[in-house]
């Protein structure tokens, strides 16, 4: 351990901050609780409902933002997550319609009876 001039307790401090106070150590780990959960929802988002863990996402970035801890991945993961889930619904209805489309124009011939 290495000691400074003004003892051990100074050693690792830098001489112009002030030293973290508890309540400020609760404050940051609450916001990085938060960051670390908005990057969660976020990776969820893409690879599931993106149309329910996208805002989980982006709502928990917010808080941890409120909270003075960055958590841009978990915004942008879960706004990539909606773009993603609203392409797929986009993709899913219109090949519906091609479906629909091609059902609706085979011949009565071809179409079977019940």
């Amino acid at each position: 351990m290495s000691t400074s001039q003004y003892g051990p307790q100074h050693a690792y401090r830098n001489q112009d901050q002030q030293p973290v106070t508890m309540g400020q150590l609760r404050w940051y780990m609450e916001g990085m609780r938060h960051a670390r959960l908005a990057t969660v929802f976020g990776i969820l988002s893409i690879f599931s409902l993106g149309a329910l863990f996208g805002p989980l996402a982006i709502a928990r970035s917010k808080k941890a933002e409120a909270y003075g801890v960055p958590a841009s991945e978990g915004r942008v993961l879960g706004w990539v997550g909606i773009g993603l889930f609203v392409l797929w619904v986009v993709f899913f209805i219109v090949y519906m319609a091609l479906i629909i489309a091609l059902i609706g124009s085979l011949p009565e011939s071809g179409r079977t009876s019940a």
